[in-house]
């Protein structure tokens, strides 16, 4: 079956960077390099490094590149976003990109889009597979947090397999969406009187999931293209580990919250209910066994070996979706118990979103 391209630039890169002079040159030149032709605007949101003289020596070279600068933005990404569909006439494309401005692409990651939007007319949105670009790490807590989550952007993956066409988040790493969606859910803002929020909600933290969910309440699909290949930075840090994870989760419950019991947030609200349930378990488990060590019975009972054992299996499956793991990708898993402590790391992030959304009702970026 021979690949049918389009003959005009019907796509267009939206792409919000701060800060990213590092990384940004990269980024673009990753968009430009597709096999299918791509129009990009970087909206610099409020940028204090060299990002804006870079874009810009870019764009005196290629035409197709072109540099939104924020002013006063408070509303950070969704903002800076919100900004550039303002800005740009959408009726001259079909499709858009947006991309974070530390992530780059595959070659053929726009044409993968293309395809995916062809085989399914109700897609809304297709993100990439979430890939992580490698890292220099400094002393051994840095490199263990990295290999922590290059392993878990893999498990990510491996989640997406089993929504098939309505993934929970078409995350904002990478993302296509078809422009008759975007239209549609510019309409429902102004119908809902959110005359603020241009596509992306900005009273939400977590822009992604929040889009998401309209998207699938409007009737559209949501998937990831597995022929997508994105990669992007992560936190090396724990304290900004935490703040990203806490962020993404507050929002997340935010989101349900305002959305509601609905047929697009309902398997979302049980989950999450789940997790309860799942964490009282693990608890109960956890608390006999350290009756029985107290009683001086150091051989875990048959219930807790039994649960350790699906938890041993289910943390070293996921190693099959990794791309291209190294040793230290089969260490975090295989040995398990560095898999152990970010498993309790990532349940203390859950549990204090939970506190902050009970009692923080003021969202902080």
């Amino acid at each position: 079956m021979t690949t049918v391209l389009p003959t005009r630039n019907n796509v267009i890169a939206f792409v919000p960077a701060h800060n990213e002079a590092d990384i940004i040159r990269s980024t673009i030149e990753s968009i430009l390099n597709q096999t299918v032709k791509v129009d990009i605007v970087v909206i610099s949101d409020n940028s204090t490094d060299d990002t804006v003289s870079i874009v810009r020596s870019i764009a005196a070279i290629d035409n197709r590149v072109s540099l939104i600068e924020t002013v006063g933005n408070k509303f950070k990404k969704s903002g800076a976003l919100n900004t550039a569909y303002k800005s740009i006439d959408l009726n001259s494309y079909d499709y858009v990109l947006s991309v974070d401005g530390d992530t780059i692409l595959a070659p053929d990651l726009v044409e993968q889009a293309l395809t995916e939007f062809r085989l399914d007319p109700l897609l809304g949105a297709v993100c990439s597979r979430a890939g992580v670009v490698k890292q220099i790490t400094n002393g051994f807590l840095e490199k263990l947090v990295y290999h922590w989550q290059y392993v878990e952007y893999a498990e990510f993956d491996r989640s997406r397999v089993s929504q098939d066409r309505g993934i929970k988040v078409a995350h904002g790493m990478c993302t296509v969406y078809k422009v008759e969606a975007i239209k549609a859910v510019m309409e429902r803002r102004i119908a809902t009187g959110k005359l603020d929020c241009t596509l992306y909600d900005i009273h939400n933290i977590t822009e992604d999931y929040e889009l998401t969910v309209t998207l699938k309440e409007l009737g559209y699909h949501t998937a990831a293209g597995f022929g997508m290949h994105a990669w992007t930075d992560v936190p090396l840090k724990l304290r900004e580990l935490w703040k990203q994870r806490v962020r993404w989760l507050r929002g997340g419950l935010d989101t349900l919250w305002e959305h509601g019991w609905n047929k697009s947030t309902r398997k979302d609200i049980l989950n999450a209910g789940l997790f309860w349930i799942m964490l009282s378990f693990q608890v109960v488990l956890l608390y006999y066994a350290l009756c029985d060590m107290v009683r001086g019975v150091y051989l875990p009972n048959k219930m807790f070996l039994m649960v350790m054992g699906i938890m041993y299996v289910d943390c070293v499956y996921t190693l099959r979706y990794v791309q291209n793991p190294s040793i230290w990708d089969y260490l975090v898993r295989m040995t398990f118990i560095p898999q152990l402590f970010y498993a309790w790391f990532t349940i203390a992030q859950l549990i204090y979103a939970y506190y902050l959304f009970l009692f923080k009702p003021n969202q902080e970026w």
